[in-house]
């Protein structure tokens, strides 16, 4: 064999060997795992000085005795201008600062109490289900793409409603 049909022979072997490894990292697939959507929740039709500060409890899912929250967060709204412009009754829960606790929010996978201490009122969200989007899947070197897992429902006293935003209005 001539010399230089060797070395094309083995230039060759690279190139081929080169575009075989370049191919398959290409196609390398990670799974990125979806964040959980928060409940986005409104106070209606209360007055101010009732939903100033709000007692959050969670409990674990299907706890029906509730003795001992898992641990409760206690927050307050200093908002002083209204959230929904034409709603001056209206005061979304994300508008809150942590007095003492961790949560800040309602999510899938446990139950929680929403308490009144004002009016010794409170809310039970309870059988929050969300989508099936768990994961995606992204090129290996992509470590920038998000996703979120959305909620689909919950039940709210008990009363079952299909959606991620939950309005709680006073009791009788």
């Amino acid at each position: 064999m001539p010399p230089h049909q060797y070395d094309m022979n083995k230039l060759a072997a690279y190139l081929m060997l080169f575009a075989t490894v370049a191919g398959l990292s290409s196609c390398c697939k990670k799974r990125t795992f979806c964040t959980t959507e928060k409940l986005n929740i409104a106070f209606a039709g209360f007055d101010r000085s009732v939903i100033r500060t709000i007692i959050l409890k969670r409990y674990a899912k299907g706890d029906d005795k509730r003795v001992k929250a898992l641990d409760s967060a206690i927050l307050i709204n200093k908002n002083v201008t209204t959230s929904v412009p034409g709603k001056p009754d209206t005061s979304w829960l994300s508008n809150y600062s942590v007095s003492s606790g961790n949560y800040t929010e309602v999510q899938y996978g446990y139950d929680w109490v929403v308490y009144l201490s004002s009016n010794n009122k409170s809310y039970l969200v309870s059988e929050i289900y969300e989508g099936d989007n768990r994961y995606q899947k992204v090129p290996c070197r992509d470590n920038d793409t998000k996703c979120t897992n959305n909620i689909k429902s919950y039940a709210i006293d008990g009363f079952w409603v299909e959606s991620n935003t939950l309005y709680i209005k006073p009791k009788n």
